[in-house]
């Protein structure tokens, strides 16, 4: 028999991974045109695969499609941004209060060891950003599987997944990182209580506070 031909679908979506990361990386600033060509070949993928995974990535917030133009990724400003923030606020509080009630012994197990590791990088003298970044994206994850809500873990794609590409740890001095880290232990400790209220008012806390750090003013 001849090899099966790989599902559009497994291809589209290994296109979607292949810009995705170059958006994160800043390989695609925000305004910049994406050319089918040049990411099928990037990606290996076809171009009609390319072309879906324009859709699915307008779908999550990443791009715009524009008629007969192509798709160019989005410029995010930041009034856009401190929204997208208030929203998280809203959604993933809401996520950490279904984890609350509806977490397992070992999801329990896996978030204190994420926040641990997350205070452990916070403590070091000098911070691995992208090390902390990373454990921070790991910790929201398993909050919101834990929830088991499919619905709202869509919905938070576009609302998470786009400000990440905005929200690096660059601006956390050694306090904020500190607090950040102290926060997720507050949020382990709401979760293992399975206090649903406690656990939404300290995601909640915990967002905005982010949100305050990295769009914080200059001082005069």
């Amino acid at each position: 028999m001849p090899p099966s031909v790989p599902p559009v679908a497994s291809s589209a979506e290994k296109a979607c991974q292949v810009i995705r990361e170059a958006i994160q990386s800043g390989q695609y600033p925000g305004g910049s045109w994406l050319r089918e060509q040049s990411i099928a070949e990037r990606a290996q993928v076809s171009r009609t695969s390319v072309r879906q995974a324009f859709n699915m990535l307008a779908a999550e917030g990443f791009v715009e499609l524009h008629p007969n133009r192509g798709a160019m990724v989005v410029d995010w400003t930041e009034e856009n941004l401190l929204q997208i923030f208030d929203l998280r606020a809203m959604l993933e509080g809401y996520g950490c209060e279904l984890a609350a009630l509806n977490r397992t012994a070992q999801e329990l197990d896996a978030l204190q060891a994420e926040a641990d590791l997350f205070s452990q990088l916070a403590r070091q003298s000098e911070p691995d950003r992208q090390s902390v970044a990373e454990s921070n994206n790991r910790f929201h994850r398993l909050i919101l599987s834990a929830g088991r809500n499919p619905r709202l873990a869509s919905l938070l794609v576009a609302v998470v997944q786009v400000p990440i590409v905005r929200q690096t740890f660059g601006k956390y001095d050694q306090a904020a990182l500190e607090r950040s880290a102290m926060q997720h232990q507050d949020l382990v400790l709401a979760i293992r209580a399975q206090d649903g209220k406690w656990a939404q008012a300290t995601m909640r806390a915990h967002i905005l506070a982010a949100k305050h750090v990295i769009f914080a003013a200059p001082e005069a």
